[in-house]
């Protein structure tokens, strides 16, 4: 599982077993499954989530740009 504290919450990059896939959550909710959880911290750096709330900080905010910026709990 991995962390990151954005400027609209917590995100969470953890494997899902119920879909067999990584999920991205950002606070309270689940927006994306991915293949792997780079591509999900992929997605955050992107701001291309599916939370208007981080997708419209592009640009804004620091972003990780790679999943090893993540912290690994």
């Amino acid at each position: 599982m991995y962390s990151f504290k954005s400027a609209v919450g917590q995100m969470l990059i953890y494997f899902d077993k119920t879909f067999g896939q990584y999920a991205l959550k950002i606070g309270d909710t689940v927006y994306e499954h991915h293949h792997s959880a780079e591509s999900a911290a992929d997605n955050v750096y992107m701001h291309s989530t599916g939370c208007y709330n981080w997708d419209s900080l592009e640009g804004v905010v620091e972003t990780p740009s790679e999943l090893s910026a993540w912290e690994r709990l």
